[in-house]
C-alpha cells in the first residue's frame, strides 16, 4: 500500500502511532503495516501508471490521464531528477512541486509562501541558487538565456544575496542584463554584490560592485516593465553608479512602488546623483524609500525632503544615518506634505532640541502609524510632554521610544494609550509578529 503524499503527514503520525494501539498477532490483517498487501496483484491501472511512470521520457502522460485520482498517482510515482523542460511544460501540481522543493532543498524553508504556487517558489529558489553559484569565468550567455526563458513564465520574485568574484585581474560579477531583461514578469528584486565565503580565490576588493555590473544590470533593469521593487543592499556605490541606477528605474519602471539601497554608503555625494536624473514627472508610483546605513547628512536630508514633498509617499526610513536634529527637523516639518504612513528615524544622533518639532508632529500629524525614534539622545523630561500630545493622537499605532533616555514607566504609558489605537486587525498582525 503506497501512502499518497497528498494526506497531511501529522494524520499519518496519528494512525502509525504503535504504542497507542493494539496489535492482534493472529490476525490475518496488520492495519497499521504499510506492507501488508505485497503478495496481492496489483490492478491493471495502477501496472500501466507504473509504466508510464518508467518511460515519461519518451512518453510524458500526464493531461491525457482522465481521472484527478490517476494523475496523483502518476506524480506520486514520477522521478524527482526529471529535467525541468519536461515538468514545467507537463505539470502543476502544487503537491508534486513541494514534494520535489523539500526533496531538494531539505533545510531551507521558504518565507511569504502564502497562496503561491510551489512550481513558482521552486524555479525562484533554483534561479537565485543559479545565478548565485555562477562562476564569471563559466558564464555561457546562450546557456542562461535558456534557463531563464524556461523560468521566466512563473519567476516574479529575484533574491541574489551572493555573486561569486572573478577570478581574473578585474573585480567584475556575473553579468545580470541576459537574466533581467528575459525575466518579463519581474515584480520584485532583491541584489547583494557580496560574498559569504572566503576560499582560496579571496582577495581584497572581490565584493566590490564595479562600473561594468552596474552598466550591465541597468540595461536588464530598462526592460523591467513590471518592476514594484526593487533593493540593492550591502554593496558600496558610487555617484555615477547611483545616477545611473536613477536613469534605468526612471526610464523602464513605471509601476515602481519600492527604492531600497541600505548599507550601500553612498554619502552625499552619491544621494545627490541618484536625484540629478529625477524630475517631477519620475516615479510617480513610489511609495517607500529605505536609505539605512548610508552616510547621510542634515544637508542631503534636506534636499531628499524637497525632491519628495508632494509625493505619496507611505514609508521613509532613514535608520542609522547621522542626521543629527537637523536633518530630523527638515523630515518632521514635511511630512505634512506627504501621506506619510511608517517613518523610522533609529539611530540618527537626535538630541532633546528636536523636542518641539517632535511634539507638533505628534499633535498635528493624522497619518503616521507607525514611528520609530528610538536609540536617540532625547531627555527624561520629554517624556511627560510626549505622553500628553500622544493622548490627542488617534492615528499612532507604534511608538518605539526605546534607549532615549526617557523612563520605562512613561513608555508603558504611552504604549498603553497607542493600544488603544490599533484596530482588532491591526493588533492581531502587531501580536503575531
Amino acid at each position: 500500500m503506497k501512502y499518497p503524499n497528498t494526506l497531511d503527514l501529522n494524520t499519518y503520525r496519528a494512525y502509525m502511532c504503535a504504542r497507542h494501539l493494539n496489535r492482534d498477532k493472529n490476525r490475518l490483517l496488520d492495519a497499521i503495516n504499510l506492507d501488508w498487501d505485497l503478495n496481492v496483484p496489483e490492478p491493471l491501472k495502477i501496472l500501466c501508471l507504473k509504466s508510464i511512470a518508467d518511460n515519461w521520457m519518451t512518453v510524458p502522460y500526464f493531461r491525457e490521464l482522465p481521472l484527478c485520482e490517476d494523475r496523483q498517482y502518476l506524480l506520486d510515482l514520477l522521478d524527482l531528477n526529471f529535467p525541468l523542460e519536461n515538468l514545467c511544460s507537463r505539470v502543476r501540481s502544487d503537491a508534486f512541486w513541494k514534494r520535489a522543493f523539500h526533496h531538494r532543498w531539505r533545510n531551507f524553508v521558504p518565507i511569504e509562501v502564502g497562496t503561491k504556487p510551489w512550481i513558482r517558489i521552486y524555479l525562484e529558489q533554483h534561479l537565485s541558487e543559479m545565478v548565485e553559484h555562477l562562476k564569471p569565468n563559466d558564464y555561457d550567455q546562450e546557456g542562461i538565456k535558456k534557463i531563464v526563458d524556461l523560468c521566466s513564465p512563473f519567476v516574479r520574485e529575484l533574491r541574489v544575496e551572493r555573486l561569486q568574484p572573478s577570478l581574473s585581474d578585474n573585480s567584475d560579477h556575473v553579468p545580470l542584463d541576459v537574466v533581467l531583461a528575459n525575466l518579463r514578469r519581474l515584480q520584485r528584486i532583491s541584489l547583494t554584490y557580496d560574498v559569504k565565503d572566503v576560499g582560496h580565490n579571496f582577495f581584497l576588493g572581490c565584493a566590490t560592485i564595479t562600473e561594468m555590473d552596474v552598466k550591465l544590470m541597468t540595461q536588464g533593469l530598462e526592460r523591467c516593465s513590471e518592476l514594484t521593487e526593487f533593493r540593492l543592499h550591502s554593496s558600496k556605490l558610487e555617484p555615477t553608479m547611483m545616477k545611473r541606477i536613477s536613469a534605468a528605474l526612471g526610464k523602464g519602471c513605471p509601476n515602481l512602488r519600492t527604492i531600497a539601497f541600505p548599507h550601500c554608503r553612498c554619502g552625499d555625494i552619491g544621494l545627490r546623483a541618484f536625484c540629478e536624473p529625477i524630475h517631477p514627472k519620475s516615479f510617480p508610483n513610489v511609495r517607500e524609500v529605505i536609505l539605512t546605513n548610508n552616510f547621510l547628512s542634515p544637508e542631503s536630508v534636506q534636499e531628499l525632503t524637497w525632491r519628495l514633498r508632494h509625493r505619496q509617499i507611505e514609508k521613509l526610513d532613514l535608520r542609522l544615518n547621522p542626521i543629527l536634529t537637523e536633518g530630523a527637523a527638515y523630515i518632521m516639518t514635511s511630512v505634512y506634505y506627504m501621506p506619510l504612513q511608517e517613518l523610522n528615524l533609529s539611530c540618527c544622533s537626535i538630541d532633546e532640541q528636536i523636542e518641539e518639532y517632535l511634539l507638533m508632529l505628534i499633535r498635528f500629524n493624522y497619518t503616521i502609524k507607525r514611528f520609530d525614534i528610538s536609540s536617540n539622545r532625547l531627555s527624561p523630561a520629554m517624556g511627560e510632554r510626549l505622553l500628553q500630545r500622544v493622548y490627542e493622537n488617534k492615528t499612532l499605532q507604534q511608538f518605539d521610544l526605546r534607549n532615549t533616555d526617557i523612563s520605562y514607566d512613561v513608555r508603558a504609558i504611552i504604549d498603553e494609550v497607542i493600544l488603544e489605537n490599533r484596530d482588532p486587525h491591526s493588533l492581531h498582525m502587531w501580536q503575531a509578529r
